[in-house]
């Protein structure tokens, strides 16, 4: 499947500090944040953005079907909008 940029506008259900927190701590996303393939910050108290580089889409595909992380984000996350993120160059 291979890797690609997404942007996801993240509709909170707690507060910005609590979904950090779970956020940062789940899986690789601080090692990603580390690296600069995981961008993110606050929109407002109740939204977040997200720019994620070089995403794996068989780990994403798991994860967005998995009960377990439906289960692991409910009291902190409403919803998610979704964006591929594609690099706009000037014309030669």
């Amino acid at each position: 499947m291979g890797t690609i940029d997404l942007a996801a506008v993240v509709h909170i259900k707690s507060d910005y500090e609590s979904w950090e927190k779970l956020m940062l701590s789940h899986e690789d996303n601080q090692e990603r944040v580390d690296a600069g393939k995981l961008l993110y910050g606050q929109v407002d108290e109740k939204t977040a953005i997200v720019l994620n580089f070089e995403m794996d889409q068989e780990a994403m595909a798991r994860r967005a079907g998995n009960p377990e992380f439906a289960e692991l984000i409910k009291n902190d996350v409403e919803s998610h909008d979704f964006y591929v993120l594609q690099e706009m160059r000037p014309p030669s």
